[in-house]
């Protein structure tokens, strides 16, 4: 079977990259027993390294899975229990007086109330917060990271409310009762125990991830988040595909990461979610869910990502024996969200698992030349257009308040088609950022420079592919009023 589906993939890879302008994408294709692996592009544009399977890049929440899975092996000990009351498990305290009633499997399943905290990032060169101290410190402040805190921390426990913060708190109680730090625990008791030598948790990058306006490619830049146990985790898409090969062994009655009844309560839906796929959708324990109404074709993963260079798609069809993962390093400048039906890595993995049953098809076309520019030129004042964007995204959502290094990320841009490169200006792109930084992270102030960017913007985000004349400045469910 998986024979079949590679060789499509090999062919289609480089159309896929191409059509989506992602300098690079890796996929890897799992059964109980078989694990192959594609790639095509480009890891580093400027240095020309090639991506491959096995090139490590932040992946975002594909850390939430690995924390479920650490949770549940607590569980199985004995340590802890699926509806225990979460602050019976954590330090005294720790979520501040009076805290709402949460059980563990309600952080699991994003209902523990939280808002995002996206991920909470730092530059690169702070230390790692220990994971109890952030949690504790989080709930001192009482706010979401997004925007210097217009929106509340805390909410209501219950309805669906995805969150990394949340599932940070299950990453705290893993950490505060298992008596190690979580990084160490799932070291050992994840990653060498499934063979995944080339993960770890500390965001390390063997891929450049790429801020993307149309064609035209700037290295995103290099971010720490303190919400590790969340979206922490760097890994190759070889190496979490070895995660989900011993999860399908599970599936199948086998004892591996964690026993068949543990998975079972995994990927029992707990509650509807929105769905970027298109079926309904489920949460269960740190898994996305597929509609069980799909019988044969159910399946549940999680779409990931990491900003603003790094999406990825993660999918197990147990009913088949077969998982797939990948990763594209690019991010869509022009989208806040960028959709799986439109991205490299959510295209790969539907069309494995599609092929994987209809069979692949007999022929696919090559591809007719290189990949062409789909998008603006770069000029002067487009270039300080990138720039204020990437300060919006970073300096005012995620409210980083160290200085981005803008020469680092400047040399290395490149376009991924034929654009004439004389038109690209790296200091203006300086300014841009800088113009944002000034005023982040007021999402009101944000607001107003973005609407003194004028139609011209407008027009060029449309050029680079929006859905709409918007510049998404602020991103209004982060930057509303609180609720």
């Amino acid at each position: 079977m998986l024979d079949d589906v590679m060789t499509a993939l090999d062919t289609v890879l480089p159309r896929l990259a191409a059509v989506t302008g992602t300098p690079g994408v890796a996929v890897a294709v799992a059964t109980s027993d078989e694990l192959r692996t594609a790639a095509t592009g480009f890891a580093d544009l400027a240095a020309g390294t090639p991506m491959t399977a096995e090139t490590p890049a932040p992946a975002g929440s594909l850390t939430k899975p690995v924390t479920g899975l650490a949770f549940l092996q607590l569980v199985e000990a004995g340590v802890v229990g699926l509806d225990t009351p979460v602050d019976e498990v954590l330090p005294a305290g720790l979520r501040g007086p009076d805290p709402a009633a949460v059980t563990t499997a309600m952080l699991a399943a994003h209902q523990g109330g939280y808002y995002s905290d996206i991920v909470t990032a730092t530059a690169p060169t702070a230390p790692a917060e220990p994971i109890l101290d952030y949690v504790r410190r989080r709930h001192e402040i009482g706010r979401a990271v997004e925007y210097g805190g217009r929106l509340p921390l805390v909410t209501a426990p219950g309805p669906y409310s995805y969150s990394s913060f949340g599932v940070g708190v299950l990453g705290g109680v893993v950490e505060h009762m298992a008596g190690e730090p979580y990084a160490a625990r799932v070291h050992r008791e994840v990653f060498a125990a499934t063979g995944m030598t080339a993960t770890s948790i500390d965001d390390s990058r063997g891929s450049t991830g790429y801020l993307a306006f149309g064609d035209w490619c700037v290295p995103s830049p290099p971010l720490r988040t303190a919400a590790y146990p969340g979206v922490g985790m760097s890994t190759s898409a070889a190496d979490f595909a070895r995660l989900l090969q011993s999860l399908l062994r599970t599936a199948r009655g086998d004892r591996g990461l964690v026993g068949p009844d543990s998975l079972a309560a995994m990927v029992t839906p707990r509650i509807a979610r929105p769905s970027p796929h298109g079926v309904r959708s489920f949460s269960g324990l740190t898994l996305e869910l597929a509609d069980p109404e799909l019988g044969e074709d159910w399946w549940w993963g999680h779409t990931a990502a990491f900003p603003w260079g790094f999406w990825w798609e993660a999918r197990v069809w147990p009913h088949r024996d077969l998982a797939a993962v990948a990763v594209g390093n690019r991010w869509d400048m022009a989208r806040f969200h960028n959709p799986a039906t439109r991205s490299a890595p959510g295209l790969a993995v539907e069309w494995a698992g599609r092929w994987a049953v209809s069979g692949a098809p007999g022929k696919l076309p090559d591809m007719d030349g290189r990949p062409r520019w789909t998008g603006p030129r770069p000029t002067a004042e487009s270039s300080r257009w990138m720039g204020v964007l990437t300060g919006e995204r970073t300096h005012g959502l995620l409210g980083v308040a160290e200085p981005l290094p803008v020469t680092a990320m400047t040399a290395g841009a490149r376009s991924l088609g034929d654009a004439d490169l004389g038109g690209w200006d790296p200091e203006a792109f300086a300014r841009g950022v800088e113009q944002a930084r000034a005023v982040a992270p007021d999402p009101d102030a944000l607001g107003v420079l973005g609407r003194e960017l004028g139609p011209a913007a407008a027009l060029w985000m449309l050029e680079c592919g929006a859905s709409s004349a918007d510049l998404t400045m602020p991103v209004g469910f982060y930057a509303g009023a609180p609720r």
